[in-house]
């Protein structure tokens, strides 16, 4: 399971819904067409969020392990990172929401103003994981944490009771600053469950996932470029002829 990516779950459905979605026209690409469906967006969104935080988790010191898109439960949930160290073992749930303002209160989080069920889904997530350890005879708490990507407001009215809110960038540190609570054995023996795959949900990795998401975020950044290099042409545009009927 080490060797599963960040965003790997999500980074698959992408992909599918890609591979459905009619191909652009020349000239669709010309001007900067949407390569993506509109319900792809959302998912896409998570999957950049996720590569991201999995990124920074990688800079965890020894002792540490993560693991990505664990399979749980008998549907198609996952826990985005799942990781165990001497600070204890945390699940992850990335949430990435660029430009938006967050408030948090006790036992609800809104984002521009909706109510969202991640501290719900938080911890039911942790739950899963608890039981499954105590299955195997490792008592310890499992700490839910949300790790927002992107937002431009994070606003506490309340701290959660069971769960952690804090913005990804911090994640790392934050980890490696929890006071110790598991021995090196319990770390050991917790990291080495998590790494079986037997241990979970059956999955099929499709070959070539990442190689196509990533040709897939290319063709969005393209995209994304060219509407604003047509963008700036029509401003251009309308300033020189606001200038040219200008009194002399």
């Amino acid at each position: 399971m080490r060797d599963r990516a960040p965003g790997a779950a999500v980074m698959e459905h992408v992909v599918r819904l890609r591979e459905a979605f009619p191909g652009r026209s020349a000239l669709a690409r010309a001007f900067g067409a949407d390569p993506l469906p509109a319900e792809a967006h959302p998912w896409f969104a998570g999957a950049l969020g996720e590569r991201e935080v999995g990124a920074a988790l990688a800079r965890l010191p020894g002792g540490w392990s993560a693991f990505h898109a664990v399979p749980v439960g008998s549907g198609e949930a996952d826990v985005d990172h799942l990781i165990v160290g001497p600070g204890g073992v945390f699940v992850v749930n990335t949430k990435h929401h660029r430009g938006a303002r967050l408030t948090v209160y006790e036992r609800s989080i809104l984002v521009n103003g909706v109510k969202q069920p991640y501290l719900r889904n938080a911890d039911l997530e942790a739950s899963r994981v608890r039981g499954l350890l105590l299955r195997t005879g490792i008592k310890t708490r499992v700490h839910p944490v949300i790790a927002v990507v992107g937002a431009k407001e994070v606003r506490f009215r309340q701290h959660p009771a069971h769960a952690t809110v804090l913005r990804a960038e911090t994640l790392v540190r934050w980890l490696s600053r929890r006071p110790a609570a598991l021995d090196a054995d319990t770390v050991a023996r917790a990291a080495q469950l998590f790494d079986d795959p037997a241990t979970w949900r059956a999955v099929e990795s499709r070959p070539g996932t990442l190689e196509r998401f990533d040709a897939i975020a290319r063709e969005v950044n393209t995209a994304r470029f060219v509407r604003a290099g047509w963008g700036l042409a029509g401003a251009l545009g309308v300033i020189a002829v606001a200038l040219s009927i200008l009194p002399h």
